[in-house]
């Protein structure tokens, strides 16, 4: 288990242009080329995962299938992970080995939240950059799908707005974060925003 800081900056979308400008003003570059993420996140019926998320408590978790494609996530090209907050840090554990389709039909036990089912599914573009040697991400064009009886609906909510997130070994100190990356910081989540795009 290795912890890990990350930071959600707070960057418009009109500051897009601005803020790669500051990346390689800073000697930053292109990790990989951008490419497509699929998430399906998973709750129990009381919507446990989610609560704990609004609330910011500790500990608290979010459970998804990641995939790199908008089409169904499909078996050896697709990833469970389970992300979890704790008071120590934040960790992420992830397999390739589990049963896609049954955790996709019936649902995924978790020993804290029992069983879980999907919920939403979240498509967006990811960029990946290094700056001051920490790993930078952005992430546009993101889209949420709500999902009923594990059948994925037809009406989509989008997020006007870009997410900028800082990832950090937990070794690297939070000053030095906050020095280098001198933003606002904000607080978001994926999972809660779709849900709540949902509850309008």
């Amino acid at each position: 288990m290795s912890f890990r800081k990350e930071e959600k900056l707070h960057v418009s979308k009109s500051q897009l242009h601005n803020l790669l400008a500051w990346i390689f003003e800073n000697d930053g570059y292109k990790l990989y080329d951008t490419r497509t993420i699929s998430s399906t996140y998973f709750d129990n019926k009381e919507m446990q995962m989610f609560n704990d998320s609004e609330e910011g408590c500790v500990p608290r978790k979010k459970i998804r299938v990641r995939s790199y494609t908008k089409s169904k996530h499909e078996i050896g090209a697709s990833a469970l992970e389970v992300k979890t907050s704790s008071v120590e840090g934040r960790y992420k554990t992830i397999s390739t080995d589990f049963n896609l389709d049954k955790i996709m039909t019936l649902g995924f036990f978790d020993k804290d939240y029992g069983l879980c089912k999907s919920k939403v599914r979240v498509n967006y573009q990811r960029s990946y950059y290094k700056v001051h040697n920490v790993r930078l991400t952005i992430d546009r064009n993101i889209e949420y799908i709500q999902i009923n009886n594990q059948r994925e609906s037809v009406y989509k909510n989008f997020e006007s707005d870009i997410i900028v997130e800082v990832k950090a070994g937990d070794f690297v100190p939070i000053e030095f974060l906050y020095k280098k990356f001198h933003f606002d910081r904000v607080r978001f989540s994926k999972y809660s925003k779709a849900i709540n795009s949902f509850l309008k």
